[in-house]
């Protein structure tokens, strides 16, 4: 039998994440199925099974690879030139309008981790993981701007619960206009 590479491995995570994306997009993250995923890659149930044995490891995956990779981008990019926090949730929600996963499909992984721990073990990384970067950003941005640096973690929080209710907001009443939406972010900054 031929051995596997590395990346045909990896090619085959990512048709069952792609297929996932479009499974929670067209009918939701408390309705979907493994049947759907499988269904959804074309891949044969083994071939899936093999890659992932269930369907809390996959969602896991889809937000990692939704907010890991945007976490890291923005704490690079944040090194580079530092933005004030209404630069950087502006940035950071017009990356997320790109991005395949549909803000009704967070939510609803949100509220599934209310009541499932896996769940809420995946949201809780991701969402340490963006206040993290976020707090990175806000830090460098006040050293920059020759301020107290203290208020980080704090501004770092108020970025992403204006992230999160922008996705609330934009989920439940459709895409909303997101310049005139982080205006607001201006009071989230330190004097």
């Amino acid at each position: 039998m031929p051995k596997v590479s590395d990346a045909y491995r990896q090619t085959k995570r990512d048709e069952i994440v792609a297929a996932t994306f479009r499974v929670i997009a067209r009918r939701g993250l408390r309705t979907m199925t493994m049947a759907d995923i499988i269904d959804e890659s074309g891949l044969s149930a083994g071939s899936v099974y093999s890659h992932f044995t269930t369907k809390h490891e996959i969602i896991g995956l889809v937000a990692a690879r939704v907010i890991g990779e945007r976490a890291e981008q923005l704490r690079v990019e944040s090194q580079e030139r530092p933005r004030s926090p209404r630069e950087t949730v502006h940035w950071w929600l017009s990356g997320l309008e790109n991005d395949p996963l549909p803000y009704g499909a967070a939510l609803q992984i949100w509220g599934e981790a209310a009541s499932d721990p896996d769940i809420r073990s995946i949201v809780e990384a991701r969402m340490t993981a963006i206040e993290d970067a976020f707090a990175v950003a806000a830090e460098r941005w006040l050293v920059a701007a020759g301020k107290d640096p203290a208020p980080s973690r704090d501004t770092a929080r108020a970025m992403l619960t204006f992230c999160q209710g922008y996705i609330v907001r934009a989920a439940v009443l459709g895409h909303q206009d997101l310049t005139s939406s982080i205006t607001a972010v201006e009071l989230l900054t330190p004097s």
